[in-house]
């Protein structure tokens, strides 16, 4: 406890008046959150003064310099009413359950001046009362006070005590019904006593005729301090082996698993737990008690107090999960759960030579035995390939986070042909749009490879065995067909554009959670999206428990120490990093032409300019300058804003209220000056407009077929009935060519690489959107430079959201590449808001 010294104002008959006061049980008016915050103010010395008068106590608490409040308590009619400075309910609670321990301090500090012939309280219930019923005596004079002694014993329940009378018949009991007659003086100790107890964190329990304190987390601080002081006032204090073990103070417990190989299966391993305190191993006996306990201090015979650290109870909790029905010591678990953050935390894990021999060879990524794969592959291919082989073989599941545009389809394909299990079919799982690619792929490089789609006329068992073919089947189907998955064993499990699994509680997640596979893998090029859960959901798909609970994950993301947070994100990068593959375009030499990319500044027309005035007007009018308020319905109207705001950068006739000409938007202005300088050079150029409003391209359409009358135009949106039809005639136009396409439709799927020129007219928050809107030209198969136009109107929200793009791809840069600095992302909403409160100038 902090030194402290409260001021302290009454008089004789408010001491009295408090005294009396005291002996009810106050604390049954408080909530048990309120008790817990009273007691840390106390302990913590915040309470700076008190006031007392008959009627009322003042209470006055010091948080801070300069931040200081006050409450009044008052009895009226054995019922306690408080008030104060604070609005908030609950903190003058704790407030007032600070002060009453600072009040029966100074009781206790004071009795001596309290004259012995003060009545009790008439109510003489149990639970009325907070010090022991005593009896009263009508000797005088008084006799000299008997010495009391204080007996503490140690135990399960917490720390107990009984008083004692010692005279020249030996020890009498000083509380409860079978007390000897007692003196004023020696009745004065007894409320001293019970003062005192509970200041310390005693409660009186007349039943027993003792008192108990049940916190075992206020049991180090009394023994260690509080004791003392009592030596000073009580005439003895005994403490029986419990009690002088808990004087001790707590004793750190210390894990340790032995991780050995399982007979039976090569995957797997066996893993024992053995528990220390200092030099005593715990029994099976002790053991299984601990677990029972859980976190925090506890008290075990004959070893006295123990403290379980969080992160030691969350491995056994999860070590408890696994171990299930079983009474063995050991439990089996995947091999790779050596690589869990469980295992970093608290506890000391000895690997076998086995497994630590397959560890070494894990991270190793050698694949012994390898096989000769196809020329027309690229060398970086082959080495992701044999990457996959080779976790595989190890029996873990992997991650392939190739930059889009790097061939993930031919080296799954590959890996699938050359690495087979004849017995057992695959099944590949992406997007609808996505289908008809993987199934084109096979049959461009592997003919061979039976396919088969999974619709609602081709369920999972019909038809002949697929042993060795492969299912596709889109994220939707899968879902449909959910129910069928528990019969069904794969030799691959394969998810394309795998961030589509993002949401944990989706059906669509928990579909491809159900999928049974002896290998599982995902792909995406963006495998963090907007927050570092998506890796986590990801992970729970390839390898469960591998990161922990979600609630544990999210709750390290949050944590409010920034050391806390950068620890657990280097944790995360050890267990990840063997199970993760990461090519970027720049980094692979001649594999790809350079792309070059641009941020056009569009000017702004006066059409544009009344158009984004008005609608900030009217943010301001709605929401004035409570963005921190922002909730429900009104999170829909801040989505709304910023579309529109967005539609004003690019052509004011898109707002419902505008009739402005499409030639009035500044941006497409500058969109038809830079299409007539790329379209007047040689060859046969062709260009790609992305958008993500479908009629802002419907309205480009009319006017590029005007101003570029011989331009070939190919439109691909989400109304597009044969997506396959668009992109073919494009590719092979041998003129010059266009094509509108929205980002929904466009953004996965498709290869666009006969076109070198890139235009995206409306940039929005997260660059994965673009990336994928931009790879689709970009990617194997290029042979010229690329040139991508990011089209940005100057001075408004356009430009904010490239500073956004920056911190986006920054998380993503930590988490897949390097998992440097903090990783605490805020919410997309608030960040949106952020930008349109800078817009508003609010």
């Amino acid at each position: 406890m902090p030194d402290r010294a409260p001021s302290r104002m009454y008089n004789p008959l408010a001491l009295e008046a408090w005294f009396t006061f005291s002996q009810y049980d106050w604390e049954q008016n408080f909530s048990d959150n309120s008790l817990q915050k009273g007691r840390e103010l106390y302990r913590q010395g915040k309470i700076s003064g008190i006031e007392l008068t008959p009627q009322q106590a003042i209470i006055h608490c010091t948080y801070e310099r300069k931040v200081t409040a006050y409450v009044v308590l008052e009895w009226q009619q054995k019922k306690l009413s408080v008030r104060g400075s604070t609005g908030d309910a609950n903190e003058a609670d704790a407030i007032a359950v600070a002060g009453y321990y600072e009040i029966d301090e100074l009781i206790a500090d004071e009795i001596d001046a309290i004259a012995p012939e003060l009545d009790e309280p008439n109510d003489a219930s149990e639970n009325s009362l907070s010090s022991p019923p005593t009896q009263a005596t009508d000797e005088v004079p008084a006799p000299a006070a008997r010495p009391l002694q204080i007996r503490l014993y140690g135990g399960r329940l917490g720390l107990r005590m009984e008083a004692f009378w010692l005279d020249s018949q030996g020890a009498n009991p000083a509380l409860g019904t079978g007390q000897s007659q007692s003196t004023s003086s020696e009745r004065e100790m007894l409320v001293r006593l019970t003062a005192l107890s509970k200041a310390a964190g005693f409660q009186y329990r007349s039943h027993k005729a003792d008192f108990l304190m049940a916190d075992f987390e206020r049991i180090p601080p009394f023994m260690a301090r509080t004791r003392a002081r009592w030596a000073d006032i009580f005439a003895y204090i005994e403490l029986d082996y419990g009690a002088q073990q808990m004087a001790e103070g707590v004793q750190a417990v210390h894990m340790h698993g032995h991780a050995a190989s399982c007979e039976a299966a090569s995957t797997r391993m066996q893993l024992s737990w053995k528990f220390k305190v200092g030099q005593h191993q715990l029994t099976d006996t002790e053991a299984q008690a601990l677990l029972k306990m859980g976190r925090g201090t506890h008290f075990m015979p004959s070893i006295g107090l123990v403290k379980l650290e969080a992160d030691q109870c969350d491995a056994l909790t999860q070590w408890r999960v696994n171990q299930g029905q079983q009474h063995s010591d050991a439990v089996e678990w995947p091999r790779y759960m050596i690589f869990s953050l469980f295992s970093n935390q608290g506890t000391r894990l000895e690997l076998s030579s086995a497994i630590e021999n397959w560890r070494e060879q894990l991270v190793s990524s050698h694949l012994q035995g390898e096989i000769n794969l196809p020329e027309f592959l690229r060398d970086y291919q082959v080495e992701g390939i044999r990457w996959m082989a080779h976790l595989r073989a190890q029996g873990c599941h992997g991650l392939l986070a190739d930059e889009m545009g790097l061939g993930k389809t031919i080296q799954v394909l590959s890996l699938i042909q050359h690495y087979p299990e004849p017995q057992l079919p695959s099944i590949i799982v992406c997007p609808a749009s996505v289908v008809p690619v993987w199934e084109a792929e096979c049959r461009r490089w592997y003919p061979q490879l039976r396919t088969r789609i999974l619709s609602s006329k081709n369920p999972l068992d019909s038809g002949p065995s697929l042993a060795g073919g492969i299912w596709l089947a889109s994220y939707t189907q899968l879902r449909r067909h959910k129910r069928a998955l528990a019969k069904q064993h794969f030799a691959y499990a394969v998810l394309d554009e795998a961030q589509q699994i993002k949401n944990p509680e989706a059906k669509v997640t928990q579909a491809c959670c159900a999928i049974h596979a002896d290998f599982r893998l995902a792909l995406t090029g963006t495998p963090v999206e907007n927050r570092l859960l998506d890796l986590w959901t990801l992970f729970r798909f390839l390898m469960p428990d591998l990161l922990g609970s979600r609630s544990r994950f999210e709750s390290a993301l949050s944590h409010p120490n920034r050391r806390f947070r950068e620890g657990f994100e280097e944790r995360l990068q050890q267990q990840i990093q063997a199970f993760i593959l990461r090519r970027e375009k720049d980094r692979l030499g001649d594999a790809l032409p350079p792309k070059v990319e641009v941020d056009l500044i569009c000017p702004i027309s006066e059409a544009q300019q009344s158009a984004y005035q008005r609608l900030l007007k009217s943010a301001q009018d709605q929401f004035g300058d409570d963005w921190q308020g922002i909730k429900g319905q009104q999170r829909v109207h801040v989505f709304s804003l910023i579309t529109r705001l967005r539609q004003a950068c690019c052509d004011p006739g898109l707002l419902p209220d505008c009739t402005a000409s499409i030639e009035q938007s500044g941006k497409v202005n500058m969109l038809l000056t830079r299409l007539a300088e790329a379209l007047s050079g040689t060859g046969a150029r062709k260009v790609v407009v992305f958008s993500q409003f479908v009629q802002l391209l419907r309205r480009l359409k009319p006017l590029l077929k005007s101003q570029f009358p011989e331009l070939k135009l190919f439109e691909l949106t989400g109304s597009t009935r044969d997506r396959g039809r668009p992109v073919a005639e494009f590719q092979a136009e041998t003129g010059p060519a266009l094509m509108l396409i929205s980002l929904r439709a466009g953004g996965t799927g498709i290869t666009l690489h006969a076109a070198d020129y890139v235009f995206l007219m409306d940039p929005w928050w997260n660059p994965a959107v673009e990336a994928q809107a931009v790879d689709r030209v970009h990617r194997l198969g290029q042979t010229r430079t690329v040139f991508v136009y990011r089209m940005l109107t100057e001075q408004t929200i356009e430009a904010r959201m490239q500073v956004l793009q920056k911190d986006k791809r920054a998380l993503f840069e930590r988490t897949v590449r390097q998992l440097e600095g903090s990783a605490d992302v805020s919410a997309d909403l608030h960040i949106l808001s952020q930008l349109l409160q800078a817009d508003t100038g609010i």
